[in-house]
């Protein structure tokens, strides 16, 4: 390395540029009286002292008091610790700057395609610090714990969120506090996130030697996904844990829809706040009351088991406030009055065993 580039190597290690002059002065010429190194150098006299004791301090130098003052170099362990710590600090802030530059804010891109899965967790994770309504999970356990603190203080807000933990029964599912459900699902899959049905985030888990990811902001386009953790990640695996301190709530229509036919079936009566938009004035609403049908495909048969494949096609319901009769329909609802986001059961009866 030419001097000028080890100079400049130093001053980037915290040297000011008279301390890497005499610093390099002292290696050419080895213990050697301050007075003349002021000479060697281009270090005036009147300064030499000053910057050999700061050299001291730092650890590059050590002096010695005879009839005149010595300075000498140390050995450089020290030095070459700084040195190459300063230069994986550079090289990792360059990584990072590339990584931000090329991940696209979901907001902003229907689309992205990334080179690191950490690149669309770290999306995620963003994703879910700002969310408002939901979120759908299929992530491993240690992805979950990463995301564990943005997840529990969406709970906070309100956020509802289903988890879906890709666990073979090597240690516990970890269950962040205040989500509404968790499953395990024993067959690895991909990590992926649906964050208030607009920003979605997918990445292989299971293909390591070739890591890539998509980030997503488009309803259409997130309900895909949202249907694939429905039907792959979702439905038919293992209930681990639900909030005790939710009423049943659904994050989809096809959720409810799932659960109550069999009891609309037998003539239960089903009371329900559905909460959501108005799909004329884009208006949030809520409305609370009867269940008086529901309409759709897949319920020839409502007293039978329904998968979620069943219920693919349209759904809606009718809920009768006392004062007048709404249709409520499920993600990109077109024809009902509201689009439901939320359905929380407030009552059943008769309850049946």
């Amino acid at each position: 390395m030419e001097t000028e580039r080890l100079r400049a190597a130093l001053e980037g290690a915290g040297l000011t540029g008279q301390q890497a002059e005499a610093y390099l002065t002292l290696l050419e010429t080895g213990q050697s009286p301050v007075v003349d190194l002021a000479r060697e150098s281009s270090v005036s006299s009147s300064q030499i002292y000053d910057v050999v004791r700061g050299l001291e301090e730092m650890g590059f130098v050590e002096t010695i008091e005879r009839d005149r003052l010595f300075a000498r170099p140390r050995e450089p362990v020290d030095v070459l610790e700084r040195l190459r710590s300063q230069s994986e600090m550079l090289a990792d802030a360059a990584g990072e700057i590339e990584e931000r530059w090329e991940r696209p804010d979901p907001r902003e891109s229907r689309i992205s395609v990334l080179k690191h899965q950490e690149s669309v967790l770290r999306g995620a994770g963003e994703a879910i610090a700002g969310a408002e309504v939901s979120v759908e999970l299929a992530a491993t356990p240690d992805q979950v714990r990463e995301l564990r603190p943005e997840i529990e203080a969406a709970a906070d807000r309100g956020v509802l969120s289903l988890l879906s933990v890709y666990d073979i029964g090597l240690e516990e599912v970890p269950i962040p506090e205040g989500v509404l459900e968790v499953r395990r699902n024993p067959i690895p899959g991909p990590f992926l996130a649906v964050v208030d049905r607009r920003y979605a985030f997918f990445s292989p888990n299971v293909h390591g030697d070739e890591p890539y990811g998509i980030t997503i902001g488009d309803e259409i386009l997130s309900f895909i996904l949202h249907w694939f953790f429905l039907t792959s990640q979702w439905g038919g695996q293992e209930s681990v844990h639900v909030n005790p301190d939710h009423p049943p709530t659904y994050v989809s229509i096809e959720g409810f829809v799932r659960d109550a036919a069999a009891l609309l079936a037998e003539g239960a009566t089903i009371t329900l706040q559905t909460v959501g938009h108005d799909t004329e004035t884009g208006e949030l609403v809520s409305v609370e009351g009867e269940l008086i049908g529901v309409s759709g495909h897949g319920l020839e048969d409502p007293t039978g088991a329904l998968s979620y494949t069943d219920l693919a096609g349209h759904l809606a319901l009718s809920i009768d406030d006392g004062e007048r009769l709404y249709t409520v329909g499920g993600w990109g609802a077109l024809v009902e009055e509201i689009e439901a986001q939320v359905i929380r059961v407030t009552g059943i009866s008769p309850v049946l065993p």
